[in-house]
């Protein structure tokens, strides 16, 4: 007897074409397997990239809010330490354009073009529209006194002291060459002189004599006397917001108003 019924192939059976999958899809050469990977691999850091860049925008704007821009500028003035402290402003003033920055000295000074490269980048934040506090603790030493002249506000330690000496230089080569380090190192001590005379009460000829041959230290009192420092930190209420932070925080029951040298 003969079976007139078709066989039913098994569906889960049927043999896939060369070069695709069951469904019927392509299946993937090594290369192109690799290259999908380095691509999704490429989305996810791409999409992590903005999570941190998100996450430090967030960071940027809490700290503007809490005015939290303080450096503390703890070593002497070199190299190294000046183009950290740039390095960091400017990150800061990248993020949060116009925020106020408190710059904390206590520094025995250091490099003199060092340390004029850091007063000139803190003059051009203050150009861009940041208010600069900059407070001398402990001691604002030779190149130290120059860069607490650079803030709109200077306030001085009531135990700090800054000190004001001649630049401290050596030379050696040929006659003519000596003479030309001589006469650059007087070309920088007229740049300083022009910097403490123009922030302070006293003239360069009162500077010059005061320090020559010795080294000029002046105590909190002295200091804003001669007006190198506008107040003794302490003497205001708000004094202590200027260290924590970068300006004084609103009341929680107010309205919502080195040695100096040349290498």
């Amino acid at each position: 007897m003969e079976n007139n019924q078709t066989p039913v192939q098994d569906e889960g059976l049927k043999s896939a074409a060369p070069g695709t999958n069951g469904d019927g899809k392509k299946t993937p050469t090594p290369e192109e397997y690799r290259k999908s990977l380095e691509l999704r691999k490429l989305e996810i850091d791409v999409a992590k990239g903005e999570m941190d860049l998100e996450n430090l925008y967030s960071r940027a704007d809490q700290a503007f809010a809490d005015g939290a821009f303080v450096y503390n500028f703890f070593e002497s003035v070199s190299e190294k330490s000046v183009s950290a402290c740039i390095n960091t402003l400017a990150k800061w003033s990248r993020l949060a354009p116009k925020a106020n920055i408190t710059l904390i000295l206590n520094t025995p000074g250091g490099l003199v073009k060092e340390g004029l490269a850091l007063f000139d980048y803190l003059t051009i934040l203050k150009m861009a529209g940041h208010y600069l506090t900059v407070v001398a603790l402990g001691r604002a030493a030779s190149m130290g006194s120059i860069l607490l002249q650079a803030g709109d506000r200077r306030l001085i330690g009531p135990n700090a002291f800054v000190l004001l000496h001649e630049i401290s230089a050596g030379t050696s080569g040929k006659q003519s060459e000596m003479e030309d380090s001589i006469e650059f190192t007087a070309r920088l001590q007229e740049k300083l002189l022009k910097i403490l005379a123009d922030k302070s009460n006293l003239t360069v000829r009162q500077i010059k004599a005061r320090w020559k041959k010795t080294d000029y230290w002046l105590d909190a009192e002295e200091t804003v006397a001669a007006g190198l420092a506008d107040r003794i930190l302490g003497t205001d209420p708000t004094d202590a917001d200027y260290v924590r932070f970068a300006y004084p925080q609103k009341k929680k029951d107010q309205s919502s108003e080195s040695e100096d040298g040349q290498e």
